[in-house]
């Protein structure tokens, strides 16, 4: 049976690898200044030179190999979860789970600046909100759970 976390980190894996296809498949398309910020209506309020464009997938890519290499090392004095996370499973579901929505939206947002740069949007879409919200509210289950097994532990100690 596979694993629920082999399931996320195939997804994780194949979001990053778009990020970075899609980047680069469109690169020599976009004009030399682009769109690098947006309002919270989704109209462009910065811009910048076209090599800004990779800035998101190498963030991506850091922020991934952060949250992907946290589960090789459970007993890290420098993580901070219950000790009923402490193992490789636990937190690679956790850590996993968390870095999907993060990937969603940074690659919503590649793509959608690259769309406004190339004129086939006028503005960001409102997928950002939804994204967003589903990643408040992966963090929020996981810091509830958290919350709860250390209390758990304080408890049967």
């Amino acid at each position: 049976m596979v694993k629920l976390s082999s399931i996320l980190l195939i997804f994780n894996s194949l979001i990053l690898l778009f990020i970075w296809v899609f980047t680069a498949v469109n690169y020599t398309g976009l004009p030399e200044t682009i769109p690098t910020h947006f309002t919270i209506n989704g109209t462009v309020n910065g811009e910048g030179n076209k090599n800004s464009i990779w800035i998101l997938p190498v963030i991506s890519t850091f922020i991934f190999l952060m949250l992907v290499s946290i589960p090789k090392n459970p007993d890290s004095p420098l993580l901070n979860v219950p000790k009923s996370f402490r193992n490789t499973e636990t937190l690679k579901l956790y850590m996993y789970s968390m870095l999907f929505p993060v990937m969603l939206l940074l690659g919503d947002t590649v793509m959608e600046s690259i769309l406004v740069s190339k004129g086939k949007l006028n503005t960001m879409t409102d997928a950002v909100f939804f994204i967003l919200a589903l990643l408040f509210g992966v963090f929020g289950i996981s810091i509830f759970r958290m919350i709860k097994g250390s209390k758990a532990e304080s408890f049967n100690n």
